[in-house]
C-alpha cells in the first residue's frame, strides 16, 4: 500500500508519524520512504539511522514536486509498501503525494490553528479525489496534552467534517524527539512504554 503523511501545517508530528509507519511496515516487507519535504527531516532521520545501525530500515529517497507522483509511481513497483512524508504546506509536492497515495494519514494537533489548517487541507484533498477517487483519508490526533480538553474539542470539529479519525491519540512525549534524533523508533529505543503502545495501536488501526 502507498501511504502519504500530509498536512499543510508544520509541527504536527508528520515526519515522526511517517518514519514510525515506515519502520513498522519494513518489518512486513520491502518499504520505500519518500521524503517530499524541502526540510528533508525524514532523510536526516534515515542518515542518523544508518550511523546507529538500526535494522531493518526502509529504503529512503528524496523527491520534490511532480516527481513525487511520476518517479514515485515507478519506484513503488519495486516495493511492497511506500510512505511519503510530504511537505508541511500546500504545494505541488503535497498534491502529488495525494495523487500517488492509496491512503492519506493526516496527523493533526488540537489547536484552533490546526483546525484552520485542516479546513484548507480538506479542500486540497477533495481536489485530489477528482483524479484519485479511491484515496482513503485517516486522521491521527498527535502531540496531545491529556491534561486539557483540546483533543475533545478537536474531535467534535473532525466529526462535523465527517472524517475517519483513528481511535489512538499520540501524546506529546520526549521519547519521540529522542527516537527521531537517534534514527530510531520508540520501540527500538524501548524507553517509554506509553509511546510504544501509542505507535503500535496507531499501526494496527491505520492498516485496517
Amino acid at each position: 500500500m502507498i501511504f502519504a503523511c500530509v498536512n499543510t501545517k508544520g509541527g504536527v508530528g508528520k515526519t515522526t508519524t511517517a518514519v514510525h509507519l515506515a519502520v513498522m511496515l519494513t518489518r512486513q516487507g520491502r518499504t520505500l520512504l519518500i521524503d517530499g519535504d524541502p526540510q528533508a527531516s525524514a532523510a536526516s532521520w534515515a542518515a542518523w539511522r544508518r550511523e546507529s545501525q538500526y535494522e531493518p530500515s526502509p529504503t529512503t529517497t528524496c523527491l520534490a514536486g511532480k516527481a513525487i507522483l511520476t518517479e514515485g509511481k515507478q519506484l513503488a513497483k519495486g516495493f511492497e509498501h511506500v510512505v511519503v512524508d510530504a511537505g508541511g504546506r500546500d504545494s505541488v509536492g503535497l498534491r502529488s503525494a495525494l495523487l500517488l497515495a492509496q491512503r492519506a494519514v493526516i496527523p493533526i494537533g488540537a489547536s484552533n490553528l490546526d483546525a484552520a489548517a485542516m479546513t484548507d487541507l480538506l479542500e486540497v484533498v477533495e481536489l485530489a479525489r477528482d483524479y484519485n477517487p479511491e484515496l482513503d483519508v485517516r486522521v491521527l490526533l498527535t502531540r496531545v496534552d491529556p491534561r486539557t480538553k483540546d483533543a475533545a474539542e478537536m474531535l467534535e470539529f473532525l466529526a462535523e467534517q465527517q472524517l475517519i479519525v483513528l481511535p489512538t491519540q499520540v501524546c506529546e512525549r520526549v521519547a519521540f524527539r529522542r527516537a527521531i534524533g537517534e534514527g530510531a523508533s520508540v520501540q527500538e529505543l524501548n524507553r517509554d512504554q506509553a509511546a510504544i503502545a501509542e505507535m503500535e495501536a496507531f499501526f494496527k488501526e491505520v492498516m485496517v
